[in-house]
């Protein structure tokens, strides 16, 4: 119940704000994978920025695999490139907060960006490293079409997860084609796949 809560109250604060909000959802041969998140400034100046990343898993064939995780980061930015972030991730029944840097990068044709998190974490009386990521690269073709891809990307010191999306872009607004998600747990070296088409909106 309290996973729902959660997944309900972010989604609502997602879609009320104004910014740049992106919906997703990959079909693959293990499981679903939704993917919802926001990146926007909350003042004139682009000093204050708001970042939130919900993630869905649905197992097909066991619901005990079934997966939550919702991370959000509240950064002021010394520089467009660097800044202090603050916030914190929900996995489950475990809450995680973090306090880091904010790197980002843009090239001038706007078609290529990179986002990072490195942050340290605090929970269950442990401290640990942890990074979170999005790198995009989005040429145009023409007015209407272009070439999207995508790759989110995580770790600490358990795990490592990539999720990748390659494909076609319509007006900037559709993005489909080809997902990739990648999951690898250092202790038991296990390395696991979902792979499958995804289609996502951008709002």
């Amino acid at each position: 119940m309290r996973t729902i809560l959660f997944i309900t109250f972010f989604s609502m604060i997602s879609l009320s704000i104004r910014g740049q909000i992106a919906l997703e959802t990959l079909a693959g041969n293990q499981q679903a994978h939704y993917i919802n998140y926001i990146d926007k400034d909350l003042d004139s100046t682009a000093k204050w920025n708001f970042f939130n990343l919900n993630r869905f898993t649905v197992n097909y064939k066991d619901k005990a695999l079934n997966n939550v995780s919702i991370e959000g980061q509240l950064t002021y930015q010394f520089r467009p490139w660097i800044g202090l972030s603050a916030g914190g991730g929900f996995y489950g029944e475990l809450f995680v907060p973090t306090i880091g840097l904010s790197l980002a990068y843009m090239n001038k044709k706007e078609d290529f960006f990179i986002q990072m998190y490195p942050t340290i974490g605090f929970a269950e009386g442990q401290v640990a490293p942890s990074i979170l990521g999005i790198i995009g690269y989005t040429p145009k073709f023409n007015k209407r079409w272009g070439f999207s891809s995508q790759a989110i990307f995580s770790a600490d010191t358990f795990e490592a997860s990539q999720f990748v999306r390659i494909g076609a872009d319509y007006k900037g607004n559709i993005q489909f084609g080809i997902g990739l998600d990648l999951l690898q747990n250092f202790e038991t070296k296990k390395l696991n796949y979902n792979l499958g088409p995804f289609i996502r909106f951008n709002y």
